[in-house]
């Protein structure tokens, strides 16, 4: 969290720590401008403002240029007597502020149990989705829609019911050769549905055979992909080229090395952490990019060293280069949970878990653990690391009830308008909270506190109300500082009338 020991200052002209300030702001703002186009990370801001403080883990989120200001974020809650509940939070202002809600069924297919929150976004017109699994025998998979502008989502449908139904994705584009269309994609453990008709009705599940994890993602001519693991050494690729008629199998890359689905053994901690594989298309050009964590050896005291691997294909994923290592190799620790998102603007985007930070074995009680972003902006050429993550965080806070910890199979990123938002848990105050930090790059606008486009007097305002000691979720503390102070405004005022 940030710190909150500065004391408030008024404005006030002739201030001899203004003309200091000043003088600092001057160099800052050339710096900046030599650093133009690199990544720009803002402060934590807390995303599960819904259903108390603790229990939160398995993160979705998901946004688009349509309508790049509304963000969906999704996590399951478990912070209700004797069950779990999917809360999901929605930011209209580029992610600076969240409104939770719970998302629930009709009274009819509801559960005890209801999460695997997923979440997506029609690239067309900003339509957003978010949805859900009521993991019991009247219940199965739910989903609802939000229109562009709209304050709520509109009541969930079922999209798929009765028992058995496990672990879905969601995603939206195009129909194959149809530009003008919207379809919306569920895949789950059964197989592969859709809609036309923006989720109000929905097709029968197309079986993709076994696997676990599917992950849609929809080419820019409305090509269908979805990445999941075959159990094996398989990281594959399920591709239609013919608008869902047909399905032909891939590989994305083979494994070193494979453990059970509950086994958390090559990692500090006692969660399990299941071999997902994960997926994301150029919007413009095309191209496919995957990740993947995998063992790439062990040390010397017998610990699994886990790395985030990265591999493309330029064929529509017919063959991929050679899968490398993209997280640092020094110091080691284990890299996981990665989630992958490419931009219109061709940037790769990652975040994941990360040990480096604490010298621990596998399989002690607490693991020690930091969010990590990492970004290339040459196309998956070479990658930039960044720690989102103040202080390492304990696997044992979960804030779940029980001798088990659970810190969730997955977490989340979206990227909108050159604004990226990696969604992840953080146990720094004694339960697992989901927070997000709003990065931007260089030549772009973290002054634009209202998300309009373009900087100016509501803007201004905003920041004004929040001079001084900042709070713990304070997008307005654009230098990272911990207050609100002269740096943030002439910071805001470099930008006026020009952000964009």
């Amino acid at each position: 969290m940030l710190a909150t020991s500065t004391p408030r200052r008024d404005l006030r002209a002739g201030d001899g720590w203004m003309t200091a300030w000043l003088a600092v702001a001057i160099v800052t703002a050339f710096a900046t401008t030599a650093l133009a186009g690199d990544a720009i990370v803002g402060p934590q801001v807390r995303v599960n403002t819904v259903g108390g403080t603790a229990g939160a883990n398995e993160t979705t989120v998901s946004g688009e240029d349509a309508n790049p200001t509304e963000i969906i974020a999704g996590w399951n809650n478990y912070l209700f007597a004797g069950g779990v509940r999917s809360g999901f939070a929605l930011s209209q202002d580029s992610g600076r502020t969240w409104n939770g809600f719970i998302l629930r069924p009709a009274p009819g297919d509801q559960c005890g149990t209801e999460g695997d929150p997923m979440t997506a976004v029609d690239p067309r017109t900003g339509t957003m989705w978010a949805g859900a699994i009521a993991f019991c025998g009247a219940g199965g998979l739910y989903v609802a829609k939000k229109d562009p502008g709209a304050t709520q989502f509109e009541a969930a449908v079922m999209a798929d019911s009765g028992a058995g139904i496990d672990k879905g994705w969601m995603a939206a584009g195009p129909r194959f050769g149809q530009p003008d269309t919207t379809r919306v994609f569920c895949v789950y453990n059964l197989g592969i549905i859709w809609s036309d008709d923006l989720g109000q009705t929905w097709t029968n599940p197309m079986s993709l055979g076994a696997g676990i994890g599917f992950l849609p993602r929809v080419g820019p001519n409305g090509e269908i992909y979805v990445a999941y693991w075959d159990f094996g050494v398989g990281v594959r690729l399920k591709r239609s080229l013919n608008d869902g008629a047909s399905f032909t199998t891939h590989t994305i890359a083979t494994r070193m090395d494979v453990w059970g689905t509950q086994d958390g053994s090559r990692f500090p901690g006692t969660f399990r952490v299941p071999l997902l594989s994960y997926l994301d298309v150029d919007p413009i050009t095309g191209t496919l990019h995957a990740a993947y964590f995998d063992t790439t050896g062990f040390d010397g005291q017998g610990n699994a060293i886990v790395d985030v691997y990265y591999t493309r294909s330029f064929d529509l994923g017919s063959s991929w280069e050679t899968p490398r290592v993209i997280n640092a190799a020094e110091p080691s620790g284990d890299q996981f949970f990665t989630w992958i998102e490419v931009d219109t603007s061709g940037r790769v985007h990652l975040v994941y878990f990360d040990s480096r930070h604490t010298s621990q074995m596998d399989g002690v009680t607490n693991g020690m653990f930091d969010a990590y972003y990492a970004v290339s902006q040459d196309g998956g050429d070479t990658f930039t690391e960044h720690r989102l993550t103040p202080d390492s965080w304990n696997s044992a806070d979960d804030g779940i009830a029980g001798s088990d910890q659970f810190i969730g199979d997955y977490l989340g990123l979206s990227a909108a308008d050159d604004r990226v938002y990696p969604v992840y848990i953080d146990t720094s105050n004694g339960s697992s909270e989901l927070y997000t930090n709003v990065i931007t790059f260089a030549g772009t606008c973290p002054q634009d506190f209202d998300g309009d486009g373009t900087v100016g007097f509501l803007d201004l305002l905003t920041l004004l109300g929040a001079w001084g000691e900042c709070p713990p979720s304070c997008p307005w503390d654009i230098d990272g500082s911990g207050d609100v102070g002269i740096l943030d405004l002439l910071s805001l005022l470099s930008a006026w009338g020009v952000c964009s």
